[in-house]
């Protein structure tokens, strides 16, 4: 089937299948994976961002993992955690958008090397909606070596799932954040090379 069947799959079913009501902001599909980000309303009331990444086999869904973050009304960077960009570029070239993303987590999450974040980030121009950081590489480093000094730091251990689609990426990993095992779902829009902005949700295990 193609992406855009595998989507439909997937909104017809999300608010049944997850028991929620969903608001989906962004969804990406690319071979059997489709991946959404939605604000969730719980059954008593609460909201949510949640990221959800369903597997697709003849039409129907044979896979799901899904995670989500209640919504915060105060950032660091001043954005929320599902605002922004939301319309895919479908020109933008998918596996050069998927190797951005996987080297940007492999390299900086997964291995910690802070060295050249230029390469990867848009430096200051980096628009962050993870609600603990603020916009900019200077953020970003200033919040993990937060983070370190404070005994709360943050290492990924293996990419699990990476899905692309035009200018998006979703990457799906496991590490742990505090010395308690999480799962970590980061969603990434990539221009020219480097992401541009991120949204991610991370729970424990």
């Amino acid at each position: 089937m193609s992406n855009e069947a595998n989507k439909r799959v997937v909104l017809a079913a999300i608010d049944d299948t997850t028991g929620r009501t969903n608001q989906v902001h962004r969804v990406l599909a690319q071979g059997d994976f489709v991946v959404t980000h939605a604000t969730t309303t719980l059954p008593d009331g609460g909201r949510a961002a949640a990221f959800d990444l369903w597997q697709i086999e003849d039409g129907r869904i044979a896979g799901h993992w899904g995670d989500r973050e209640p919504i915060v009304q105060q950032t660091a960077n001043g954005h929320t955690q599902v605002d922004g960009t939301v319309v895919i570029d479908a020109a933008a070239d998918t596996e050069a958008t998927r190797k951005v993303a996987e080297e940007t987590v492999r390299t900086i999450l997964v291995d910690n090397d802070f060295s050249d974040l230029d390469h990867y980030l848009a430096g200051e121009s980096y628009v962050q909606h993870n609600p603990r950081f603020a916009d900019g590489i200077s953020g970003l480093a200033a919040a993990l070596g937060e983070l370190a000094k404070s005994g709360h730091s943050l290492k990924y251990s293996d990419v699990l799932h990476v899905v692309a689609e035009g200018n998006f990426a979703y990457v799906r990993s496991v590490g742990v954040f505090a010395g308690t095992d999480f799962v970590f779902h980061d969603l990434f829009r990539v221009a020219e090379g480097r992401a541009v902005e991120h949204w991610d949700v991370m729970v424990p295990r």
